[in-house]
């Protein structure tokens, strides 16, 4: 039976060298380009490029990006709005998030009157609509690449969990926003394809964080003709890239199991990614697969992601009964 790690560790604690050894003994990849579960332990970074080169920001460039206090300072550099952060208990509670240095996915973020362990802070609360920045960064510049909605898939713990995106979509436009947000992606070394996830409350744009990799709009913004791995490598090897266009609008979203199962033997339908291998064990809000959906407007991709997710849970009771 395989056993999937928890979302909220990443790769903390985990023998890289024991994993990825025989892979690159059986490849031998001329590069490791790395994706989410390294944001609370950006050590391990350094132990994947043993193996192989890192394609994509370097174990600095996370830590700039999921330290709170200095991306804050970062930010205020560059001219860019961020909530106010502290590392000390505040009054009013209330008006306060608490979440986890180097968390991802939302896993980490709760109730400012939570329980406060190590590696907490707290972030005040603004409220708007999320929207994310796909974009890559090069030496010469920020070049954007779409703009998506995102939501949250809330539990009881984890309130602000990840739930999808559907893009691409037009932001408001604001001045100097490209350019400060330029002006920071520059001060913290990232190279590669990245994102930037704001709160938009109809008067400005809050950055809330940089995700300095690869991340989960690849589901949404992905195309056959131009696959967003070559943007990722381009922007690294300094490579110009034309304007990317996208053909349709969709959705992605993750479907986290309601109850702990283990995955059948089955034929996957091909809008599902991220499937778990027969036998594994998928613990009871643990992320189960991703579905992708697309239509010829927004509306209609969300509304078929939602009637697939539906059909994934429905497949996933049958599979637990």
């Amino acid at each position: 039976m395989r056993v999937a790690l928890g979302a909220a560790q990443g790769f903390a604690g985990v023998d890289l060298d024991e994993l990825v050894s025989p892979l690159v003994r059986a490849f031998d990849p001329k590069g490791i380009v790395y994706g989410s579960g390294f944001e609370n332990c950006p050590d391990q970074l350094r132990r994947l490029a043993k193996h192989a080169p890192l394609l994509g920001a370097s174990p600095a460039t996370v830590v700039a990006a999921k330290d709170p206090t200095l991306f804050a300072e970062l930010c205020a550099a560059a001219g860019l709005r961020h909530p106010e952060i502290t590392t000390t208990r505040p009054p009013r509670l209330e008006e306060w998030l608490l979440k986890r240095a180097g968390g991802c996915g939302g896993l980490h973020i709760r109730d400012g009157r939570d329980f406060a362990g190590p590696g907490d802070y707290w972030q005040r609360r603004k409220s708007g609509q999320p929207i994310s920045m796909l974009f890559t960064r090069d030496e010469h510049g920020l070049i954007p690449l779409a703009w998506s909605q995102q939501w949250a898939a809330p539990i009881g713990s984890a309130p602000f969990r990840y739930g999808g995106a559907a893009g691409p979509v037009d932001p408001r436009s604001e001045p100097e926003r490209l350019s400060r947000l330029g002006k920071l992606t520059q001060a913290m070394g990232l190279r590669g394809l990245a994102s930037a996830d704001f709160l938009d409350d109809g008067e400005s744009f809050w950055l809330l964080e940089i995700n300095p990799r690869p991340g989960a709009t690849l589901d949404v913004f992905d195309e056959d003709g131009d696959p967003l791995i070559i943007r990722h490598l381009s922007a690294l090897s300094g490579k110009p890239m034309t304007t990317p266009v996208f053909t349709s609008p969709r959705a992605a979203g993750i479907v986290y199991a309601e109850r702990d199962l283990v995955t059948p033997t089955m034929r996957w339908p091909d809008w599902a990614a991220d499937r778990p291998a027969a036998g594994t064990a998928v613990a009871r809000g643990a992320p189960f697969c991703t579905v992708r959906a697309a239509s010829d407007t927004l509306v209609g991709a969300k509304t078929l992601l939602s009637e697939r997710v539906r059909r994934i849970h429905e497949f996933a009771e049958r599979a637990a009964a």
